[in-house]
């Protein structure tokens, strides 16, 4: 399979972002306000905004990729798998027949092919395209174990934190000491330690 490289126009190698029609709750309750619907929109973290113009097209495309871990913005602690392109600025088609080259040029987010002086495509072998695939694959795998020992790690730090107000709260409140209960249906009386309990 001959392979040729093209190149992007920057910003299309970003997760594509995908938009679809909800119904809103007055449409589905059978009251029209409105156009009865809202545009949803959700990214695709798998696929990039050149990908999807190629395919929607119908080109055979790679575009190379690296991956991270990557924590999440909203859940502390929870780490992510996250594809970035390796190659930044160039994606690889194959099977181009000689007429569709113009159609390949028209695609949104192609920049250019990558040809010789006389204007001819330069083709990349096999060899290397593989070579990149075996790369993402190990980079995947890589950025796979960093996200569950970052995972563990931070189970681990939650757990000894836990233990930490633990044991400063066993050294605080020893057996026989006067305390004031703060929850539960007996709020606010005096009571005394007797002893900790280990769960």
């Amino acid at each position: 399979m001959i392979w040729y490289a093209i190149r992007t126009v920057p910003g299309f190698q970003v997760p594509v972002r995908e938009r679809w029609k909800e119904p809103t709750a007055s449409a589905l309750a059978g009251v029209t306000r409105g156009a009865g619907y809202r545009i949803a929109t959700s990214i695709n973290p798998e696929t990039t905004v050149i990908e999807a113009e190629l395919a929607r097209a119908g080109f055979t495309h790679y575009m190379p990729a690296e991956f991270m871990a990557v924590r999440n913005r909203h859940n502390k602690g929870v780490y992510e798998l996250r594809r970035f392109a390796l190659l930044k600025g160039w994606t690889f088609v194959s099977e181009v027949e000689d007429g569709q080259w113009l159609r390949l040029c028209g695609v949104p987010g192609v920049h250019s092919v990558v040809a010789d002086a006389s204007g001819r495509a330069l083709p990349i072998g096999s060899i290397d395209i593989h070579r990149l695939r075996m790369y993402e694959q190990n980079s995947r795998a890589e950025a796979r174990a960093k996200v569950a020992a970052l995972t563990k790690s931070d189970e681990n730090s939650a757990r000894n934190s836990r233990k930490a107000i633990a044991k400063a709260a066993r050294r605080k409140l020893f057996p026989g000491r006067e305390a004031k209960l703060i929850w539960g249906d007996k709020v606010g009386r005096d009571a005394t330690v007797a002893a900790w309990r280990d769960h």
